[in-house]
């Protein structure tokens, strides 16, 4: 072997694996595949078949404008051997970018599993929830108004001296009819299901502001026809974020606002309260749930949620979720 030729293969010996180098290449910017055949010395042929594989691992996303970006939240690439980088083996990069190709597969997968558990479960809550919010209005506040009507009719005939004892029967019966009825109401509300999301929240803000004595500004814009799991989680999220504000906000006032704006429904909720550290509470078991539970039916609809906060400058709870007008 002359020494050209040895040369020429030290020279090979010493360039990096391709794939790294093209993910090192794309961890300084984006670029398109000319751009980085040309930074890295390949054939933008070779280069579109290396930047294919990484596609198909989820290392790389290409736009719509063909330029190439690391995908968000894609495994760190632990630095190769240096044997690898003198002798050009690339055996070690194929096996690391095959297994975390697996590994990414079977994340995947789980996470499909686990939002596929999900959905059931708040499916199945749901329909506990419609079956229970029915049986108390149709049998519980059907019994406790017939005594309430047995009780008017008793009130001519009994003896004087047993009339106070009647009106506070009376008082009492008409108490756990109301609270019968206002709890199958946040069970399940039947304006959702009849007179759509702006009707049943704004039902929910009357009866919200007078049980808690918390005056809430209200503002509903036009919406396009939403689909009933979507105004389901709204109501969900509209209904969890206001009574988080009543429990731990100590707020004067809030707002409730919900309004369409490009091809998404915006749904926002804040107060004026003491505010919140978010990873603090984050920690908390209670509350820490809510905040999940929200975020977990928002993205069972392609939506997200987002919440700011500041201890002593109040919280604003907003929900996104997109909505395809064309069907």
């Amino acid at each position: 072997m002359d020494d050209g030729t040895r040369q020429r293969e030290v020279g090979i010996r010493k360039s990096p694996p391709p794939r790294i180098g093209v993910l090192a290449a794309l961890a300084e910017g984006p670029a398109t595949a000319e751009e980085l055949a040309a930074r890295l010395g390949s054939s933008p042929r070779a280069m579109q078949r290396h930047l294919r594989a990484l596609e198909e691992l989820g290392l790389v996303a290409q736009g719509g404008d063909g330029i190439y970006n690391l995908v968000h939240g894609a495994p760190h690439l632990p630095a190769p051997p240096a044997e690898c980088l003198r002798c050009g083996n690339s055996s070690y990069v194929l096996g690391l970018l095959e297994e975390m190709g697996r590994l990414l597969w079977e994340a995947r997968k789980q996470q499909e599993r686990l939002r596929h558990l999900s959905a059931l479960i708040l499916q199945a809550q749901e329909e506990e929830r419609k079956r229970v919010a029915r049986e108390l209005h149709d049998d519980t506040a059907q019994i406790l108004t017939a005594l309430l009507v047995r009780l008017n009719l008793l009130k001519d005939e009994v003896d004087p001296s047993l009339a106070s004892h009647l009106a506070e029967l009376r008082e009492l019966v008409s108490a756990a009819l109301e609270g019968v009825r206002r709890i199958a109401q946040a069970l399940r509300p039947s304006a959702l299901d009849h007179l759509g999301l702006t009707s049943a929240l704004g039902a929910h803000v009357a009866e919200f502001s007078q049980r808690w004595g918390l005056p809430v500004h209200l503002h509903l814009g036009e919406l396009p026809s939403l689909p009933p799991e979507v105004e389901l989680a709204l109501y969900r999220v509209a209904q969890e974020a206001l009574s988080n504000v009543a429990k731990h906000a100590n707020a004067s006032e809030a707002w409730l606002v919900l309004r369409y704006r490009g091809a998404r429904v915006i749904l926002e909720v804040k107060d004026n309260g003491r505010g919140f550290s978010l990873p603090e509470v984050l920690g908390d078991g209670q509350r820490g749930l809510g905040i999940m539970g929200m975020e977990e039916r928002l993205a069972l609809v392609g939506g997200r949620l987002r919440v700011r906060s500041r201890p002593g400058r109040g919280t604003i709870v907003r929900a996104e979720v997109p909505i395809n007008t064309r069907g």
